[in-house]
């Protein structure tokens, strides 16, 4: 299983002025129960997309973007 690299991260989502990541609408029920991003953690939500667990639930719930950032079961 492959996982996302920063470059296909930033392709789901937006950095605000601040530079914290926060997904786009379409992958963020993923991101719910997670700490939300602030100056002292401004890549909490992008670490976790950076994970087996996050490719795995994006092949299931999502598989038209998992497709396009290249990720296969």
């Amino acid at each position: 299983m492959n996982t996302l690299g920063w470059s296909s991260i930033r392709s789901i989502g937006k950095t605000d002025s601040a530079n914290r990541w926060y997904p786009d609408s379409d992958v963020a029920p993923y991101f719910s129960s997670l700490r939300a991003p602030s100056r002292a953690w401004p890549y909490s939500y992008a670490k976790a997309a950076q994970t087996k667990k996050f490719a795995t639930w994006l092949l299931a719930n999502r598989p038209e973007i998992a497709a396009r950032l290249g990720l296969a079961a």
